[in-house]
């Protein structure tokens, strides 16, 4: 029976029983099945700030046509690999596969764009001979890691604050979330000496 053919076609020969004076007619038809398609894999993708993001898909079959939306919309491209418009922010985009008149479900697929992240904010310290004081700095995402360079070298600590003393020097600090890097922005630490009396002058009267 047709119903036991997974895909292809397939004769059929349908008889009409007639009566005197009428007799048999046969009619013979052609019934194509075609196989069922899928998307068998997806492969996301990311990048750093705003830009176009490459997506990827596998198919059983067929043509892989790529949507914005999960259902309804018109096709923004075809094929295994995809890339998108322009993002400023993670999206999700959605493949389908279509073969010989079949469609399959949309899978979604995810183009991350990771935001850079900022230095919001740095506060420096004055301190005055053996006194302490303490940096601070705050970020718009991620880790901030503290340096005694500009740039290169290697982090001396992490967090929002760190602990100064001694002679006066220039820090810097910078914000890491998602494998990206923000700029480098200095944080200052004075240290003035505390003044002394050097001479006194007695007065006479």
């Amino acid at each position: 029976s047709a119903a036991d053919i997974t895909a292809g076609s397939v004769t059929l020969t349908l008889t009409a029983f007639g009566y005197a004076p009428c007799g048999n007619t046969n009619s013979t038809k052609t019934l194509t099945i075609n196989a069922s398609v899928s998307v068998t894999g997806t492969t996301p993708g990311s990048r750093t700030g705003s830009g176009t993001v490459l997506l990827g898909a596998t198919a059983s079959g067929g043509t892989l046509n790529w949507y914005a939306s999960a259902t309804g919309g018109s096709s923004l491209g075809t094929g295994t690999s995809f890339t998108t418009p322009v993002i400023s922010t993670t999206t999700t985009f959605y493949v389908e596969a279509v073969n010989a008149g079949c469609t399959s479900v949309r899978v979604p697929v995810l183009a991350t764009v990771n935001t850079i992240p900022t230095i919001t904010s740095t506060t420096g310290a004055v301190t005055c001979g053996n006194q302490s004081g303490t940096l601070s700095a705050n970020a718009s995402a991620g880790t901030i890691y503290w340096y005694s360079v500009a740039s290169g070298g290697t982090a001396f600590a992490t967090g929002n604050s760190i602990p100064v003393s001694g002679a006066s020097q220039t820090f810097y600090v910078e914000a890491v979330s998602n494998g990206c890097i923000s700029p480098r922005v200095a944080v200052v630490y004075m240290n003035n000496p505390v003044p002394t009396i050097t001479s006194v002058v007695p007065a006479n009267r």
